[in-house]
């Protein structure tokens, strides 16, 4: 610094042996300017031109350095910065002017970019922003007897456009989460809610309230940005219905090796602000992980020298109310739905399987029934990390006392990772049989998602 600023005051000294200086020519960048002014018993040195015009008019300098004693004769200096100080000592020969170098300048928060997440950190907040991004194009091949008019058909689709802030507040013990779907222009909001850490950063124990996805079920637990097949199997759909409003406690601890979560809820599904009876929605769920966290994500990014293992058991009772329709009139069933999975990861290995039962006991006089299913699902790396395969089996058995009325789905799909799932294009194949339609669908679906 004291060496910059004396090479900038040489470059003034050709023009103060005459006295006042004019404003230098400038050199690059770099404009000097000097002048300096007695008045009162004192020297005002100025290095703009602007502060210089503004005391001639006032009499006064503003903000300024005073240097009692260290000029010509033992005058005051009055200086309009470090610099003009810096070029009066040097012109008349003094001691150099000593300071500290100034620090250089930090914003008040910081911006970085990684994985499609922008994040802003400061002191005592931080906010991230994504975005996901998913273009469809769907062929279909419907059966006579489907239930979806047909035969034929081939479309494109916005299938999801989310936009997600989340991050702390205040303390890193609590945490936000906000995300939109824009594409469902009826009911855009997906995810509000507020999350406190009770072990101050050890994810023992904390409380979630707001709306978010219940405990229950892997793969809807799974983002559908993380999985491999163009999106979830329609059992996983049937049987966990996905977000509600209410309140969870729940727990990561061991890094992870444990995953318990306990929650009530209206029951009604998301953004629907009122119970329709006076039972609220339980639902529970234990996983236990005991090589470490397999994370909520399909396909094996993450196993290196071991594998990643988790098995757990799901818990969901609720009463819903049920509109009329057709012969059957308006009635309460109450549900009752247990559910197992368990997942295996190992060298670009994946396995998954995940189980479901639930029991109905219907009001009004309707006859009580069980519905079950099952989803069965693996996959392997062609290539490492880039190149995936995999294939699905799922059944769901919508009444277990009748027979010939089993729904079936199997399926290959195929992806393509630039950064695992945050940029990739995938495209799956699936037929879909209802027996008691005598049905049998098949599907071709494309989809390219980017999360930015």
């Amino acid at each position: 610094m004291r060496k910059t600023t004396m090479i900038a005051a040489g470059l003034c000294a050709l023009a103060l042996l005459a006295g006042a200086a004019p404003p230098l020519p400038a050199q690059g960048p770099l404009t000097l300017y000097y002048q300096e002014v007695e008045h009162d018993g004192r020297v005002y040195v100025f290095n703009t031109p602007e502060v210089y015009k503004e005391f001639q008019a006032s009499g006064e300098m503003g903000k300024s350095i005073t240097l009692i004693g260290r000029g010509v004769d033992g005058k005051t200096v009055v200086a309009e910065n470090e610099t003009a100080a810096s070029l009066y000592f040097f012109k008349h020969g003094l001691p150099a002017y000593e300071h500290d170098t100034p620090k250089p300048y930090k914003p008040p928060f910081d911006i970085g970019w990684k994985d499609g997440k922008t994040t802003i950190s400061s002191k005592n907040a931080q906010l991230v922003i994504s975005n996901r991004m998913q273009v469809r194009f769907t062929s279909e091949n419907l059966d006579s007897n489907s239930a979806t008019a047909g035969p034929e058909r081939d479309s494109f689709r916005i299938r999801r456009m989310k936009t997600k802030f989340d991050g702390w507040a205040y303390t890193k013990a609590l945490t936000y989460e906000l995300q939109l779907n824009w594409p469902d222009t009826a009911n855009p909001l997906e995810d509000v809610n507020i999350n406190y850490d009770l072990t101050k950063g050890k994810k023992a124990a904390m409380l979630k309230v707001g709306q978010f996805k219940v405990p229950f079920g892997r793969q809807e637990l799974t983002s559908s940005g993380s999985q491999q097949f163009v999106d979830r199997a329609a059992v996983s759909n049937t049987f966990a219905r996905g977000r509600d409003i209410g309140m969870q406690l729940w727990g990561t601890p061991a890094g992870g090796k444990l995953d318990w979560r306990v929650g009530v809820f209206n029951g009604n599904g998301r953004t629907v602000s009122r119970n329709d009876n006076d039972d609220l929605q339980l639902n529970a769920r234990l996983q236990w992980a005991p090589l470490g966290d397999p994370k909520y994500s399909e396909g094996d990014f993450d196993s290196t020298d071991k594998p990643l293992f988790s098995v757990a058991a799901n818990y969901e009772a609720n009463t819903r109310q049920i509109a009329a329709s057709g012969a059957t009139p308006a009635h309460q069933n109450e549900q009752t739905i247990t559910g197992f999975d368990a997942t295996f990861k190992f060298k670009g290995f994946s396995l998954f399987g995940e189980y479901f039962d639930r029991e109905n006991d219907r009001t009004q006089g309707l006859s009580d029934f069980d519905d079950e299913g099952y989803i069965l699902q693996a996959g392997y790396f062609v290539i490492p990390k880039r190149l995936e395969i995999a294939l699905r089996t799922a059944e769901f058995d919508p009444n277990a006392a009748r027979s010939k009325d089993i729904r079936s789905e199997n399926g290959i799909a195929f992806s393509y990772y630039w950064n695992k799932h945050n940029h990739k294009l995938q495209a799956d194949f699936r037929e879909i049989e209802d027996e008691a339609r005598g049905a049998s669908d098949r599907e071709i679906r494309f989809q390219y998602q980017i999360i930015f």
